[in-house]
């Protein structure tokens, strides 16, 4: 039944203002500044084109007019009377006036049933009034105090008794949702504002909590009935004409086609020089480049960061390409300068603390609305949905608060049950936590879970865990030398001195587009794992399994998972669309640098230390080599005829260990 179901046609604002000269410029004004009497209008014009359509057509039998259909303004022009940047520049001029705004959703009401209007017979005169909800009155409809009807008598009827007339209610479906200024563009010391959205016919449900939306529609005044004694609330709000939803959008699109275009002939430059390598050092460089060297934590934080590429089993459960990293360590090693720079990097993200947070506020809520409703309010991580969601002193959660993040950052939903609420919400997004050794310092005698109070099964859900441990008290050349680099670091950057920097810095790049790279490289590749990878990460998850001095919370079947992630990470860095050994070879690297005696590398790794390699290019047949001999397979991953091969010498090789 065609009558029943609303229809929506999109139309853009700008092309509007195009059409005719003077004529569209006058009507996109009067759409602008008188939308309730324009948009009537407009729908009224497109169900005429309907039946001009269906008359002219000789199919036109086959045809019906949709009665129910809506002109849906969007792309409203460049302007900041039109397009706001946040809730806050809201006003109460810019009531009754179409307006652009962003949000985050975070509670959305229960589907209603809305009338609209009404008629009420009068029982002396029978006359019918129309009575109409007023939504300045928050939809309440209000009676006639009498019969104005004259009844050709030139009097007034005066009647006060009315009945109802059954089937005249027009009504609608509506929907109440709340939404909230994004997190990630808030100034410090900046409340979040709200406003509520107020959603209708083809519109109800189309968003969730966690959502990141821009919306379009008319900024309306309401309040509650007036009575007696009580001042008027009055509050804004939003009555929505169009809803865009963000979350889908792939990462590439939002990157233009000029910036694309400029990072693939950089790579091509570098591939035709023979420096693939050299060119990755020097993106891996400009992450967090406040931090002198540390070359395999800003490594993990990007692989981290990219993320693989997800996919449907074949019992049809999803595995996430969303990867999650955590850093231990001691006090002033960055760990929070690297949370609160890869919260940068994501054009979506939450950054809290682990001191007071609770499940609540980490999942979701219920909140009683004062009308007896209850609404679900979105916490850090459905907030976080498609973005970032960095937590430092994660340790300091409470036990039974840590445990309802285990389904969030595995299965990337959040079951609730709660207020008699029982629904799922996505948190498809990456957790970077930060906490610090238990005690005095990291016991190199316990397992990781031990020292972080962490338990095996939160633990296992991390692909990467770096240990960042202060070695320099202890004296040695190579803490020296790190040592002096930092405190090179540190004095140029405070007194703006010039000097070579310790690490590859060719015509770094703004914040702005390393944020556009990791999106273009997300949304661009999809990385299929090339036969002599997937050996290799084989025979590494083989030897971790057979390891005694492996942590058993890092060798779980999660272990070949994060490896897969990563390795679809790093080709993805690469600028390609194949994983090759190259990938797995760095991968493994990586994952090796959260243990401080590891037998695959035959020494001692500091991933704080680490620093970059000048000839990464030449480097890499020996390192690729040394981990090969040590796994017990060769270059197209099979295994080798003498088994052992002598270990992994402690030397470091090109910087990386």
């Amino acid at each position: 039944n065609t009558s029943s179901r609303h229809y929506s046609i999109a139309i853009s604002l700008h092309d509007v203002l195009d059409w005719d000269g003077a004529r569209g410029a006058w009507l996109g004004t009067f759409l602008v500044h008188e939308p309730s009497r324009a948009l009537p209008l407009f729908e009224e014009a497109i169900r005429a084109v309907q039946r001009s359509v269906m008359a002219a057509h000789e199919d036109g039998h086959f045809m019906s007019v949709k009665p129910s259909v809506h002109a849906r303004l969007y792309r409203l022009p460049h302007c900041t009377e039109l397009r706001k940047l946040n809730v806050s520049s809201l006003r109460a001029d810019d009531s009754n006036c179409l307006i652009q705004v962003p949000g985050t959703v975070i509670r959305t009401g229960q589907l209603k049933m809305l009338q609209l209007s009404r008629e009420y017979e009068c029982a002396k005169c029978k006359f019918r009034h129309t009575v109409r909800a007023e939504l300045e009155e928050r939809h309440q409809m209000s009676l006639p105090a009498e019969c104005t009807a004259s009844g050709g008598t030139g009097k007034p009827c005066g009647g006060t008794k009315f009945e109802l007339v059954d089937g005249s209610e027009e009504c609608h479906d509506y929907q109440e949702v709340r939404i909230q200024e994004q997190v990630h563009r808030l100034l410090v010391g900046s409340i979040p504002r709200s406003i509520t959205l107020l959603l209708q016919d083809d519109l109800i449900d189309a968003c969730k909590p966690g959502d990141d939306i821009t919306v379009v529609g008319t900024l309306r005044k309401r309040w509650r009935p007036l009575s007696r004694g009580n001042r008027p609330d009055a509050e804004l709000a939003i009555d929505a004409l169009h809803v865009h939803v963000h979350n889908d959008e792939v990462g590439s699109a939002r990157v233009s086609r000029e910036l694309g275009a400029e990072f693939e002939a950089w790579w091509r430059a570098r591939r035709e020089a023979g420096m693939p390598l050299k060119a990755r050092d020097e993106i891996v460089a400009m992450a967090c480049p406040s931090l002198a060297g540390m070359y395999l934590v800003k490594l993990g934080l990007l692989l981290t960061l990219i993320g693989g590429v997800s996919h449907t089993d074949a019992s049809s459960m999803r595995v996430r390409g969303e990867s999650h990293l955590l850093l231990v360590g001691d006090a002033g090693t960055g760990k929070s300068a690297l949370l609160r720079h890869a919260a940068r990097l994501s054009p979506r993200s939450v950054l809290t603390t682990g001191i007071g947070a609770t499940s609540a506020g980490l999942t979701c809520t219920a909140i009683r609305e004062p009308g007896g409703e209850w609404m679900l309010e979105a916490g850090a991580l459905v907030l976080a949905d498609g973005g970032v969601c960095a937590i430092d002193e994660f340790d300091s959660i409470r036990e039974h608060d840590r445990g309802a993040i285990h389904e969030a950052m595995e299965q990337q939903t959040l079951s609730v049950a709660k207020a008699g609420l029982v629904c799922k919400l996505r948190t498809k997004c990456s957790v970077f936590a930060a906490c610090n050794p238990k005690g005095k310092g990291y016991d190199h005698d316990r397992s990781i879970s031990v020292n972080t109070g962490l338990p095996s099964p939160l633990l296992s859900r991390f692909d990467v865990v770096l240990l960042l441990l202060d070695k320099s008290r202890a004296g040695g050349g190579r803490s020296e030398e790190h040592d002096r680099d930092v405190a090179q670091h540190i004095l140029r950057e405070a007194c703006g001195e010039e000097g070579p920097p310790p690490e590859p810095d060719a015509a770094a790049w703004p914040l702005e587009k390393m944020r556009a790279y990791v999106e273009f490289v997300r949304g661009s590749f999809r990385p299929s794992v090339t036969p002599p990878a997937q050996r290799a990460i084989v025979a590494y998850y083989s030897h971790q399994r057979q390891a005694d001095t492996t942590s058993e919370a890092r060798t779980t079947i999660r272990l070949l998972e994060s490896a897969v992630r990563l390795a679809q990470a790093h080709a993805r860095l690469m600028f390609r669309e194949e994983v090759t050994l190259l990938d797995a070879i760095y991968v493994i690297v990586v994952l090796e640098s959260s243990t401080l005696h590891s037998r695959l590398a035959g020494g001692s790794i500091c991933a704080l230390t680490s620093m970059f390699d000048e000839t990464p290019d030449a480097t890499y047949p020996l390192l690729r080599d040394k981990i090969l001999d040590s796994l017990g397979i060769d270059a197209e991953g099979r295994p080798l005829r003498q088994e052992g091969g002598g270990g992994y010498p402690g030397e470091r090789l090109g910087g990386y260990m």
